[in-house]
């Protein structure tokens, strides 16, 4: 497997059967990347893609909640240990510039502290939707005539990455949420009922090995 993608779902559920504040599961979901980024590393995988914001979350979520996942994103700074221990290569997906100048700052600190390395990709999906990219792609297009698959895909934000070959959506829910739409053609999808801030290193595992035992035909 190159590409693993993994939609974040279930951080407020997960906090309400607990008796939290919602905004709680975000903080838990959020110490939870660092653990199944290195649990992903173990498995010589690429790329990871993370669903963290969509474009739909941005319009709809109240201030409150997107103040805290504002000043989570921030956080992530502070794990650059992390990133330098593991070599791990962070990259955006989405468009940063409708984000807080303080999100913006920290993201662009990162990504230029992590650029060289050659470890795993760790794709964050950040104010991403899967048509917004195609959209965003489209615009930058100055000759339709010439326009093949392969030089499409390398107009959208994650056109350098592998087409995905696994898709975990935690919670149960079973739908993609306009994530990645062009990159998920042909990936498998896996659905476990666990949410993410309870996903663990077994569940990671028990997806992987769902995606051992299916047998890929890319249509033929």
């Amino acid at each position: 497997m190159k590409h693993l993608a993994i939609i974040l779902d279930g951080n407020r559920t997960w906090a309400r059967k607990q008796g939290r504040p919602e905004f709680m599961g975000h903080t838990q979901g959020a110490k939870n990347i660092q653990t199944i980024v290195k649990a992903v590393i173990k498995h010589n995988i690429e790329v990871l893609s993370m669903y963290v914001l969509s474009t739909e979350n941005l319009k709809n979520r109240s201030d409150s909640e997107l103040k805290h996942l504002f000043s989570l994103f921030e956080k992530l700074i502070d794990y650059k240990n992390l990133f330098q221990e593991n070599n791990i290569k962070l990259q955006i997906s989405g468009d940063l510039s409708a984000l807080p100048d303080s999100v913006q700052k920290s993201m662009n600190n990162l990504l230029e502290q992590t650029s060289q390395h050659t470890g795993l990709i760790l794709n964050l999906c950040m104010n991403y939707g899967g048509r917004d990219e195609i959209i965003r792609a489209i615009h930058k297009i100055q000759d339709t005539d010439s326009v093949t698959e392969e030089s499409f895909t390398q107009l959208l934000d994650s056109g350098n990455l592998p087409d995905i070959d696994l898709v975990i959506r935690t919670s149960g829910h079973q739908r993609v949420s306009n994530f990645l739409l062009w990159k998920l053609a042909y990936a498998e999808m896996y659905f476990p009922k666990v949410h993410w801030p309870a996903f663990s290193e077994k569940d990671l595992q028990a997806a992987i090995d769902y995606f051992k035992s299916t047998k890929r035909k890319f249509g033929k």
